[in-house]
């Protein structure tokens, strides 16, 4: 789950902090000639690094209100769209757009939006990208929908919920609320790719640079040493 992804980059970042103090307390011996390896760099890296995942922490956690409040929003609204066809199916309206009908609310129905969850229960911030998709296609079809009913003089319940002024506010306040998920998918895309950079880009990655390291620890106190021990028992994985 993007939960348990998120938790090993920290895990990855907080290992990194250990092999810099590890490696700096080895003293006079800790000499690399790689400027990437020395203390004051690794220290700049990890520091880069932690505050681009703390970045992208908050900004994810910023997002979960405007998230769940969609959630929230769309979760009622299949029952609605197949109270609506019920309703419009006992009206004199004719057979085909009844056929219509039910093709856009059967199409509503047949999208899912599923969110990835967090421990606590909530919608993961973290795969708003991979489910916004489908709330946006939900809320166009039922926009289709309320438009059909709208052009069809026989669509006139009496239900407050199912008048057409109701349906149009729904259609209207679904739009909104993927307009404002939509603003936030950028930015934390963003911070994500730039936070992934720092971690794991090719040689000048955290994640590289920790295992170059552990080489020079190595080359510096031989592949059985306990001093090397300390260091290559610090475990890095790749997300």
């Amino acid at each position: 789950m993007a939960s348990n992804t998120e938790t090993g980059h920290a895990v990855n970042i907080s290992n990194f902090k250990l092999l810099i103090d590890q490696c700096d307390a080895f003293g006079a011996p800790y000499n690399p000639s790689n400027a990437s390896l020395t203390i004051v760099n690794m220290t700049a890296q990890w520091t880069t690094a932690d505050t681009a995942h703390q970045t992208l922490t908050a900004a994810v956690q910023a997002a979960k209100a405007p998230i769940n409040d969609r959630q929230i929003l769309f979760e009622p609204t299949e029952k609605l769209v197949t109270r609506t066809l019920n309703y419009f199916n006992s009206t004199t309206a004719s057979d085909q757009i009844k056929a219509d009908a039910k093709g856009l609310a059967d199409r509503y129905r047949g999208h899912g939006v599923g969110v990835a969850k967090l421990p606590d229960g909530t919608p993961d911030p973290a795969d708003v990208s991979t489910s916004h998709q489908s709330f946006v296609q939900k809320a166009d079809i039922f926009k289709q929908l309320v438009d059909l009913y709208g052009g069809d003089a026989a669509y006139a319940p009496n239900e407050a919920e199912l008048k057409l002024v109701a349906l149009t506010a729904l259609a209207t306040a679904m739009k909104s609320a993927n307009d404002h998920i939509g603003t936030i998918i950028g930015p934390v895309n963003t911070l994500r790719v730039t936070r992934n950079k720092t971690l794991y880009d090719k040689d000048t990655g955290m994640v590289d640079v920790a295992l170059d390291c552990k080489n020079y620890v190595k080359g510096v106190y031989g592949a059985t040493a306990p001093e090397t021990k300390l260091v290559t028992g610090i475990p890095f994985s790749r997300q």
